[in-house]
């Protein structure tokens, strides 16, 4: 009876160290210390992945857990490729459907570049000029866009999730169908744009200024417009003339 017991604890080892070695291995993978070959991709949709972390607990041994939230801005594949596709959009103004997320592009002149259906999670356009840029369908989940100027710009279904547009010109820019879910808008110069359907829940307006803006069927609270600068504002409710001189 007893060799049964060791027989079975014997194989409950040799299990368990297979397993510790495929977690680990797989761990390595993740953190970039194995390299693992395989097809290049389209950028993701902007969303909250699951990142995992590796943890291990004194008694029962080591486990994964799961950790909800946050992009990883840093997975940019290879770091050549990645700078080969920052120098393409900066000389030829042009890189249509590129991951460049977290890309540092402070103060750049962007004016007309195309981006559209770019991966630009996370990346800092602070102070930048994407004046008439096409940014059609790009991913831009907590971008840094404060004090850019986009005015006429094209963001149509673009996501803009809790992005930092403060301060931007946005005028007479094209947000049709964009995600602005909890952006920051505060002081955004929004004269003319176009809103229509976009959804606008939970972002913030104060003093963000909304002449002439159309938001005809977009998803908003009546109350973050409250401090806002209304006139001749199409909002889903109606037309606000409140701040006209």
């Amino acid at each position: 009876m007893s060799d049964r017991h060791s027989l079975i604890s014997a194989y409950s080892e040799r299990v368990s160290l297979l397993i510790y070695s495929l977690v680990m291995f797989w761990v390595l993978c993740v953190s970039g210390f194995i390299s693992v070959a395989h097809a290049e991709k389209p950028p993701p949709t902007a969303q909250n992945f699951i990142i995992p972390l590796y943890v291990v607990d004194p008694i029962a041994g080591p486990f994964i857990q799961l950790a909800v939230g946050g992009i990883d801005w840093n997975q940019r594949g290879d770091t050549g490729s990645y700078d080969a596709r920052l120098n393409r959009l900066l000389s030829s103004n042009e890189c249509k459907g590129c991951d460049l997320r977290g890309a540092q592009l402070q103060h750049k002149n962007l004016t007309g570049a195309n981006l559209s259906k770019a991966d630009l999670n996370g990346a800092r356009f602070d102070r930048a000029d994407l004046s008439a840029a096409d940014l059609t369908g790009a991913y831009l989940f907590g971008a840094n866009l404060s004090q850019a100027n986009l005015r006429g710009a094209r963001l149509i279904n673009a996501d803009l999730r809790k992005a930092n547009l403060s301060r931007a010109d946005l005028h007479g820019a094209y947000l049709l169908l964009a995600n602005l879910r909890k952006a920051d808008l505060r002081g955004a110069q929004l004269s003319g744009a176009f809103l229509n359907g976009a959804d606008l829940t939970g972002a913030r307006f104060s003093q963000a200024n909304l002449t002439d803006a159309d938001l005809t069927n977009a998803v908003i609270d009546r109350s973050s417009v409250d401090q806002a600068i209304l006139c001749h504002t199409r909002l889903p409710w109606g037309d606000i003339d409140r701040d006209c001189d």
